[in-house]
């Protein structure tokens, strides 16, 4: 028994691993088939939200390159120029993302600066108004009816700088997707005395074929390449003389409408041509009802009256270059001015004063009032060229741009009223001049260049001309001096949302055809925002 005990135990222990062994390759076969099991379904969920990622991909990627086909390259914010160039967004107001969407992006910039001039303060309206012999004198309604006021109490401009701080403005902006359909947006401008002046009011369609986009509303007009900027996006504190004076404070911003063509070519390449109101204050201006009244003048013809058309062609140069050549064509099929030149009239006959003397010519300044109208036309040409280099913050990017403005005012002279100057009696009228034709030619271009030296850091240089050609021709010919500067800055910028800029200025300005005002001007200024703006175009 002892023996048969024995047998059994030796049996068992020879058998229990055995018995283990099955019972462990039965349970691996199990968890096997389970992790198959699980490893199937988790792929099929990924496989599944692998397909809604592409599919919403897709249609994401259908819009945005829809609404972004009007540029070539968009910057990645205003607020940060120091950062490399991003691909575009859908209609230039900001990526449409599940957290934003029909949601608008408000934000409110502040533009204010400390200025001096050696031109006893005048010098920033010296520069707003050099000479040119065909600058109109408009009218806006609720203005002096004797002329143009640019930005008095009720106006808006942003030339009106003087001795000491001021504050330009503070610029508040809306901009937000509508729905699959239109974008839109909205800027104010806010001046140092509270002032409220709508910069932009528009909107923008979104999905339209054949590389098709609208835009309605007010807007600044897509002439020429820095028209369409708004002034914190300058690359200097102020505007260029060829602007200033060919195209006023606020450059050709008119209500109407927009069409651009982004046809489906190797080389990117837009068209688009603009129907505007016409209320201009410079180029195609026209005068006050009274005014047009006394000078024999028509009256203001029903928009619209201001046509643009213009061309980008942007070529590929190579991953980190950018490069945009553009072509611009204004027409304002009415221009109304009114000149008034001041000479002295011979009072012929004698005159018995005091004492018995007799003086046989006495002298009295006049007036002579001509009221012109007619038409104008402006050309364009603008070139860009950006280098993004590899550095940190912007160091070693290079941006350069340059334009050349011409503008022809063909006009035909209504009425010539000599007017006494002491008492404004009208004496009379040059019959002679009523019907005789003026045509006022002037051009004007700058040219600049922006480097970064080293990380937020920048450096500016602009040559600024008006007046390589500035004549009278038609009934009489004249010739007359031109106005330039040279303009040096330099800008940091410390975050993407905030920006400090030096600049000097030595100004060689035609202030009347035999006087000219040579000065020196020192511009420190801050630039801040406070929340998010959308991308601004190349």
């Amino acid at each position: 028994m002892h023996e048969s005990f024995l047998r059994g135990v030796v049996a068992a222990a020879l058998l229990t691993p055995m018995a283990a062994s099955a019972a462990s390759d039965a349970e691996i076969a199990e968890l096997r088939s389970m992790l198959g099991e699980m490893k199937a379904e988790y792929e099929r969920r990924i496989r599944a939200l692998e397909d809604r990622l592409a599919k919403a991909e897709r249609e994401a990627a259908d819009a945005v390159d829809t609404a972004a086909a009007s540029r070539p390259i968009s910057a990645p914010v205003v607020h940060a120029p120091a950062t490399s160039q991003a691909a575009g967004t859908g209609g230039g107001l900001g990526a449409l993302s599940t957290g934003s969407a029909f949601n608008p992006q408000i934000s409110v910039i502040l533009d204010g600066n400390y200025y001096h001039d050696g031109s006893g303060g005048e010098g920033a309206t010296l520069v707003g108004e050099a000479f040119t012999p065909g600058r109109a004198a408009h009218v806006h309604e609720g203005e002096a009816e004797s002329g143009h006021s640019h930005g008095g109490e009720d106006g808006h401009a942003h030339a009106a700088t003087e001795n000491g701080f001021n504050f330009r403005e503070a610029e508040i902006a809306f901009s937000a997707t509508v729905d699959p359909y239109f974008d839109a947006a909205m800027y104010l401008a806010v001046d140092g005395d509270g002032n409220v002046d709508l910069e932009e009011g528009y909107f923008q369609t979104r999905n339209l074929p054949y590389g098709l986009k609208v835009k309605g509303g007010k807007f600044l007009s897509d002439f020429g390449y820095i028209n369409k900027q708004h002034p914190h996006q300058w690359d200097f504190v102020d505007q260029n003389l060829a602007y200033l004076n060919l195209l006023g404070d606020h450059g050709l911003q008119d209500t109407g409408l927009q069409v651009t063509w982004l046809p489906d070519l190797p080389v990117y390449t837009l068209f688009g041509v603009e129907a505007l109101q016409g209320d201009q204050e410079v180029f195609g201006a026209t005068l006050g009802d009274d005014e047009q009244g006394e000078l024999n003048l028509g009256d203001t013809k029903d928009g619209p009256r201001l046509w643009t058309a213009f061309a980008k062609l942007s070529p590929d140069i190579g991953e980190n270059h950018a490069l945009q050549f553009g072509l611009s064509y204004a027409h304002n099929t009415q221009h109304q001015e009114v000149h008034r030149h001041e000479f002295e009239l011979e009072d012929e006959g004698e005159h018995e004063h005091e004492g018995g003397e007799e003086h046989e010519e006495e002298h009295m300044h006049a007036l002579l009032e001509n009221g012109l109208e007619g038409d104008a036309d402006l050309w364009g040409v603008d070139v860009v060229y950006k280098y993004d280099a590899d550095g940190a913050y912007g160091k070693g990017d290079v941006k350069f741009q340059a334009e050349y403005l011409r503008s022809i005012k063909d006009t035909r002279i209504n009425s010539a009223n000599v007017i006494e100057e002491a008492t404004g009696e009208v004496l009379g009228s040059e019959a002679v001049l009523i019907g005789s034709t003026r045509k006022f030619t002037t051009d004007g271009l700058y040219v600049q260049a922006i480097y970064g030296f080293a990380p937020k850091w920048t450096a500016g240089l602009r040559y600024d001309v008006l007046g390589l050609t500035n004549q009278v021709s038609g009934g009489e010919s004249e010739d007359f001096g031109s106005s330039d500067r040279w303009t040096l800055d330099l800008t940091w910028n410390l975050s993407e949302f905030s920006r400090l800029r030096a600049q000097y200025a030595y100004n060689d300005i035609l202030v009347s055809p035999d006087e000219r005002e040579r000065f020196d001007a020192f511009y420190l200024q801050f630039l801040m925002s406070l929340g998010t703006h959308g991308a601004h175009t190349f």
